[in-house]
């Protein structure tokens, strides 16, 4: 296979690419909708490429799914996604293969592939959500169904704030993007978003920084958890809050040495805003059998 369409769904954006030997030729960057505008941004880079139909399609998508079928199962980040059987719909379309995976868990093999190539390493993608993907003796960890990994929805707090999960106290309730918004209401008055909250806590503001500190603690205690269980190597971050990274990383690693007796490294990816694109390409040659 070397004409590949990689396809990351996130909470906020969408990016679709044309992958040939790990090299992003065109791309297409949109906010998340549904399985229509995928299908418009796949079309317009084939045109643009020059391919006639691809040789198959890797989708990444931050939703419990069914990976054998295809199926998104029900998307609390994505509304527009619920019950999407995602590689029906693809397949129909371009006449190809299409595999669907965990979006964390594409990420964690982006970089296996083509980024930091660690052999054992906990991924994690700080963003809308928080998601994550490990890697084991070189090869990723999806666990029965695919959905291995799910640092976001380990629970910190029994009596914490409600989680789109259904869950109480999760990691992401805590510390997510879109948490932080909604907590912002809480703590500052009125709806921030998390880059508003960072910017604010730069400052000092004591609502804005209260928040970010005790995300940046839960982010360090559910570190702490994984390291403690897989002796990881290394600690990768992506995602849209690890553009703060200079402020919110120095604060995350704190709680992670704090409660951890494993010292990883811990760095940002080499592959950008890319590293989903990239793994979601990669896994039609490298998809599980679950």
């Amino acid at each position: 296979m070397e004409r590949l369409i990689g396809v990351d769904i996130g909470g906020t954006r969408t990016r679709v690419g044309a992958v040939r030997a790990g090299q992003v030729l065109a791309r297409r960057v949109f906010p998340t909708r549904g399985l229509a505008e995928v299908k418009e941004a796949i079309a317009a880079l084939l045109k643009e490429v020059g391919w006639e139909k691809p040789d198959a399609i890797g989708v990444g998508a931050p939703a419990p799914m069914d990976m054998r079928q295809g199926l998104i199962l029900n998307a609390p980040n994505l509304p527009h996604w619920d019950g999407v059987n995602v590689v029906e719909g693809l397949r129909e379309t371009f006449r190809c293969p299409v595999f669907l995976g965990n979006d964390a868990n594409c990420a964690a093999l982006g970089e296996l592939v083509h980024g930091w190539k660690a052999r054992n390493f906990l991924y994690v993608t700080w963003s809308t959500g928080i998601g994550g993907g490990i890697v084991a003796g070189g090869q990723v960890v999806w666990g029965a169904t695919g959905q291995a990994g799910e640092i976001g929805h380990i629970t910190l707090d029994p009596n914490g704030p409600l989680c789109r999960c259904g869950k109480r106290g999760c990691l992401e309730a805590i510390a997510g993007g879109a948490a932080l918004g909604d907590r912002a209401l809480e703590r500052v008055g009125q709806r921030l978003s998390a880059k508003e909250l960072v910017e604010r806590a730069r400052k000092g503001e004591p609502g804005a920084l209260s928040l970010i500190d005790s995300a940046c603690l839960a982010m360090g205690q559910a570190l702490a958890i994984v390291a403690e269980l897989l002796e990881p190597e290394m600690i990768i971050f992506g995602g849209g809050l690890t553009n703060s990274w200079d402020f919110l990383g120095p604060k995350v690693v704190t709680g992670l040495q704090t409660m951890s007796r494993v010292r990883p490294r811990v760095e940002l990816t080499k592959l950008g805003d890319d590293v989903g694109l990239l793994g979601a390409a990669a896994l039609p040659l490298h998809f599980p059998k679950l």
